[in-house]
């Protein structure tokens, strides 16, 4: 018995074929040809939960589903977008979206493959069987063949329904410590790594004797990919040739909410997944373009030699083997083993260095004499560039984007106020509360709108004879504290006013 995925994907791929060949065409029914677009006469909205944030790589593909559900069904299906829609929920992020949309709170839903196995759903699984699919080429032929298909359908045991998938990018292991590259599985034992919540990847990472976390600064290793390389502290150092597994996109939707639309908007609705999934596919950035983008914006990309991969190979074989028990993943792994050896592997990533090499630029500390007690109140101000941060060993686009701009840091009796003006119109600001502590000062910040709500950030200071204000950065153990180093040493402070 068909799916009802994939009795109207076949519907979809009939009437393309009808709206291809005049001799079909011709022979079909009066009313078919229209059936894709036949819709009811009252306008419908649905709306569309997005795990991601606006901005992020999902975006252009969310987009066009959208655009391509208002052209197909002449504006009378709209499709609302619900950017990071599962921020506030719990769980957090992918996982959020997807319960929710199980649960009705949304029509329709985008989150990574990898979120479904923590609701019970494994059929995605095997896109995370470590290092079958390490290519562009054959994460491509997955997403556009049956076995595509057979995951989504997999959906259906938990009363939602499948509509798309589509890679997004290959995951590998990111090291954020300076000189210290991730080449064996060894460099995993002890570290702290930051992850996406994962059965298979949680699995993974303690597999290698690393300690998987979502919600930390405080890492020296990360999963993620070229792509995705950005939110990562630091100028981390990717492993180019080691290649976990794919991230994959899911699009799917409420179950009951699409029994409940008409034949003709469900149709749509598949018609418009499959030319987003096209697109998504044909316009997705290959690795080696990831790659090369990557130390252009100043990270690094290593390669293991081919015993090192082979140790990660072995290392993994055991979450292999229990992704492999489940006997629909064992299917699906053996179809793409098939797919595998009839694919010709795309070129992936190749060894860099950063086309911005660090510098010493951000001073030291040393020989220095720092002052007691609170520093003085004022307004203080600094301007930082984009080279400022680069320097310091940011990627440029974090740089430019996020830190980059004119800072003003209002001190008054232990309370701050520190406020930041992007080049492109960004704003920020972050309260602390601040005191001494032995030789220190440290500010404890307690609510923000620029991410930094729960930091604490010990520093100490000085006025020079033209009473500009210095700070240095105490600790700085890890790669989160890079930007707060930047931020507090690359220059003086000079006060503009007092509070």
């Amino acid at each position: 018995m068909l799916s009802n995925r994939l009795f109207y994907l076949l519907m979809v791929m009939f009437l393309v074929m009808t709206a291809c060949s005049p001799q079909v065409a011709a022979t079909a029914e009066p009313n078919l040809a229209s059936s894709a677009t036949e819709v009811q006469s009252n306008p419908i909205t649905l709306r569309l939960a997005i795990a991601d944030a606006k901005g992020r790589t999902s975006e252009p593909n969310v987009l066009e589903f959208i655009e391509q559900v208002q052209t197909i069904s002449n504006g009378s299906i709209t499709i609302e977008p619900v950017w990071d829609a599962g921020a506030d929920l719990t769980p957090v992020f992918e996982q959020g979206v997807v319960k929710a949309v199980k649960e009705g709170q949304y029509e329709l839903g985008i989150s990574a493959s990898r979120a479904f196995d923590y609701d019970g759903i494994t059929s995605f699984q095997a896109l995370q069987a470590p290092f079958l699919i390490t290519d562009d080429a054959l994460a491509e032929a997955v997403a556009a063949s049956d076995i595509g298909l057979r995951m989504l359908d997999g959906l259906s045991s938990a009363n939602m329904t499948g509509l798309a998938l589509w890679p997004e990018d290959l995951r590998h292991p990111f090291s954020v410590i300076a000189d210290k590259p991730i080449l064996t599985p060894k460099d995993f034992a002890g570290a702290t790594v930051r992850v996406v919540p994962s059965e298979v990847t949680h699995m993974l990472i303690e597999t290698l004797g690393g300690n998987p976390l979502f919600d930390t600064e405080d890492y020296q290793v990360a999963e993620s990919g070229l792509r995705q390389g950005f939110s990562l502290n630091g100028t981390p150092i990717a492993t180019g040739n080691v290649i976990f597994f794919p991230k994959f996109q899911v699009l799917f939707a409420n179950g009951a909410a699409f029994e409940k639309l008409s034949d003709a908007q469900r149709t749509i609705l598949l018609e418009a997944a499959l030319e987003t999934q096209k697109k998504a596919i044909a316009e997705r950035p290959s690795e080696a373009d990831a790659a090369t983008a990557w130390c252009a914006d100043g990270g690094t990309v290593v390669i293991a030699s081919a015993e090192q991969v082979a140790a990660f190979e072995a290392a993994a074989q055991p979450v292999f083997d229990t992704v492999e028990q489940d006997p629909l993943n064992a299917e699906l792994i053996a179809a793409i083993r098939e797919l595998k050896a009839n694919t010709e592997p795309a070129a992936g990533a190749q060894a860099c260095d950063p086309k911005n090499p660090q510098s010493n630029a951000v001073p030291t500390a040393e020989n220095q004499v720092w002052s007691t007690g609170l520093p003085p109140n004022g307004v203080w101000q600094v301007e930082l560039t984009t080279e400022d941060y680069v320097q310091g060993g940011m990627l440029r686009s974090v740089a430019e984007m996020e830190w980059a701009g004119i800072q003003t840091l209002t001190l008054k009796d232990g309370k701050s106020l520190a406020v930041w003006q992007g080049l492109f119109g960004q704003t920020g600001k972050c309260q602390a509360n601040y005191e001494v502590v032995g030789d220190i000062v440290r500010f404890t910040f307690y609510s923000d709108d620029h991410e930094c709500e729960g930091l604490v950030n010990d520093v100490q200071w000085r006025l020079d004879e033209e009473g500009l204000l210095h700070f240095h950065y105490v600790a700085i153990d890890n790669a989160a504290a890079i930007e707060a180093k930047i931020y507090y040493e690359t220059k003086p402070w000079q006060k503009i006013g007092d509070p």
